[in-house]
């Protein structure tokens, strides 16, 4: 699921780490969604980047909200403070089970977290998956209950790794 997207958003040249239930799956442990989340750099070139690529593909905003506003810190921080929103949605007009989710703030140090990084192959394309590690201080940061299970199949596979 969202192979195309991945290896679309990949093709760009934009830089952004796969996050969330795709992340754990690409770990090796399949977990059912219908969302790709991923966490993006969040300079305006390559937000730019993200934005193209995700017209292509067919995806539009969820809401009625203009996606050149995610460019804008600003902008972001009020949504985030003010509206509670920790991603902007985008659908598959075509099939739209599929939702993109991009984060539009970081818990975390992304450059620090895409040096860490996992490499996924698909057809050869890199996709850049966030390591178990800062998936698991994503997962704590969002501190929501439907994370608790995830949280303990995160702490599972970084036992396994020792």
């Amino acid at each position: 699921m969202f192979e195309r997207e991945l290896i679309e958003l990949s093709k760009s040249g934009a830089r952004y780490l796969v996050v969330g239930a795709v992340a754990l799956g690409l770990h090796g442990y399949p977990h059912a969604t219908f969302d790709l989340d991923f966490l993006p750099d969040f300079e305006e070139e390559n937000l730019d980047k993200i934005l193209k690529a995700l017209s292509m593909l067919g995806y539009t905003p969820k809401v009625p909200a203009d996606p050149n506003d995610l460019k804008d810190p600003q902008k972001r921080e009020v949504w985030y403070k003010e509206e509670n929103m920790v991603v902007f949605s985008f659908v598959d007009l075509k099939n739209p089970v599929n939702v993109i989710d991009l984060m539009i703030y970081s818990p975390i140090d992304f450059e620090k977290s895409f040096e860490r990084r996992n490499k996924v192959y698909i057809k050869g394309i890199e996709i850049p998956v966030a390591s178990v590690e800062d998936l698991l201080a994503l997962k704590k940061a969002a501190a929501r209950d439907k994370d608790a299970n995830d949280i303990l199949i995160i702490e599972k596979i970084l036992k396994e790794q020792k």
